[in-house]
């Protein structure tokens, strides 16, 4: 039962991230990836896959934090760092074998590539990452997951079409 309720969770938090690679705005972007993470924080939880629960919740405040960059207390370069450090031991302390590197890089790669407010790299670079939580979700047999990145890997391929080559080419 909990297997299910944790899938229907994830479902829920797929529709969110996908719709996310739709915003036209960083902040926007941002704010829908927070609260997906903390619907794959408890997708996760239930599924017993523990590193991808943690990197979801780190990832959801690191979320918070970057959508309120323009405010004085999320400014600040040392966050990319901070995150980047939290990943790390987040992931040391409950690696489960070689497949739990997966959502680590992922996770560490997005921390920088987030950083940057620019709609076109976030969309670019999160194709390595979402790539990375594919494989991971495929040795979690979490199908929320696996269904998750594929719609991811396909709206940010039609983001970039979209609004970054279709926009250059109106230029």
């Amino acid at each position: 039962m909990l297997l299910t309720i944790g899938q229907i969770i994830g479902f829920i938090a797929m529709a969110i991230i996908v719709i996310s690679y739709q915003q036209k705005s960083h902040k926007h972007i941002l704010t829908f990836q927070m609260v997906s993470g903390l619907l794959f924080t408890v997708h996760y939880i239930l599924l017993g896959a523990y590193t991808g629960a943690i990197m979801n919740l780190l990832g959801a405040f690191r979320s918070l934090v970057y959508a309120n960059r323009g405010k004085k207390w999320a400014s600040g370069v040392v966050w990319p760092i901070v995150f980047s450090i939290g990943f790390l031991i987040s992931g040391i302390f409950t690696w489960n074998g070689i497949f739990s590197i997966f959502p680590m890089i992922a996770m560490l790669m997005s921390s920088v590539v987030l950083w940057i407010e620019q709609p076109k790299i976030n969309r670019m670079f999160s194709l390595p990452t979402s790539t990375c939580w594919l494989i991971y979700n495929i040795k979690e047999m979490s199908i929320a997951g696996i269904v998750t990145e594929v719609f991811v890997l396909t709206s940010i391929i039609i983001g970039i079409l979209r609004l970054d080559i279709k926009r250059k080419e109106k230029k």
